[in-house]
């Protein structure tokens, strides 16, 4: 059985920082949004305070992601981190929703805005989250990328507000406000959906799609006396952390010094693979 481990505390430090910087500007948000009348920046403030909870939560689901293993949790705590990605993913759809809702609910009487107002607003918003994901994109995993499309919604539907800003200074086309929420949720709903469909497929054990199941299975017959392999099976603790377990049928008059080359041999290929952890099950009818 191989092990590879792997912790990353200035992932932990950037989300923590990204909460800090997203609930502060939520509440400067709200108060913005309430004095330009803008149903873009009002729904983005309500969205944004849902983000810093899910930031809050993303938090802690990834400095618990990196404890060890244990007599109660033998394959460690790794999937905590992708609970967190769910999480964050189910507040992206429901809150991409209602700003949709409130979005259409204006089209058909638009409401005048403060367009001065929102210009400001844009430009700190643009500047806070621009940081923000900077940080955060140093980093890799599902729970990371659900947190960047937090980020990427809020930086596309900033710097939309600001251009949109620009226009109403010169023309009263307030409809433009709520056109606008309902194009920037639609292209943040297509990348969620994407990786939620991602972390539905770690959670039912679909085997790693990174795994060339194939390739794998032809390294390992080459392999001198092996007859066949069988019962491969793979699954994923998370998105980088991949496990497999296999039977190696081997020749009847294979040693046992023979069958230890063999699997260290096996070995090999699981590193090359990236496979974090595996188990190798040597068969033969007689083995010395």
């Amino acid at each position: 059985m191989g092990h590879n481990h792997s912790h990353h505390p200035r992932k932990i430090n950037n989300i923590l920082l990204a909460f800090t910087l997203n609930a502060g500007f939520a509440i400067i948000e709200f108060f913005g949004g309430l004095y330009t009348n803008s149903v873009a920046i009002m729904s983005d403030a309500l969205h944004d305070f849902g983000d810093s909870l899910a930031l809050l939560f993303a938090y802690f689901a990834e400095k618990l992601s990196h404890k060890e293993a244990n007599e109660e949790y033998t394959f460690g705590y790794k999937r905590f981190s992708l609970v967190s990605a769910l999480v964050n993913g189910t507040i992206l759809l429901l809150g991409s929703v209602f700003v949709i809702k409130e979005a259409i609910e204006r089209i058909d009487s638009p409401e005048v805005v403060k367009p001065e107002g929102m210009i400001y607003l844009a430009i700190l918003g643009i500047a806070v989250n621009s940081f923000a994901a900077y940080r955060l994109s140093k980093d890799e995993g599902l729970n990371v990328k659900m947190l960047m499309y937090h980020l990427l919604e809020d930086l596309l539907g900033w710097g939309a507000v600001l251009i949109v800003s620009i226009i109403l200074l010169f023309k009263p086309w307030f409809v433009l406000d709520s056109i606008l929420s309902i194009l920037i949720s639609l292209i943040i709903l297509k990348g969620v959906l994407k990786s939620l469909v991602k972390l539905g497929k770690i959670f039912v054990q679909h085997f790693p799609e990174a795994i060339e199941r194939g390739r794998l299975i032809d390294q390992i017959k080459h392999c001198h006396g092996v007859k066949d392999v069988h019962l491969l099976q793979g699954w994923s603790l998370d998105e980088s952390t991949m496990n497999v377990t296999l039977h190696v049928v081997v020749d009847e008059n294979m040693r046992m010094a023979e069958a230890d080359l063999l699997r260290e041999e096996i070995e090999i290929f699981m590193k090359e693979a990236n496979i974090a952890m595996w188990t190798i099950q040597i068969e033969s009818n007689y083995c010395k």
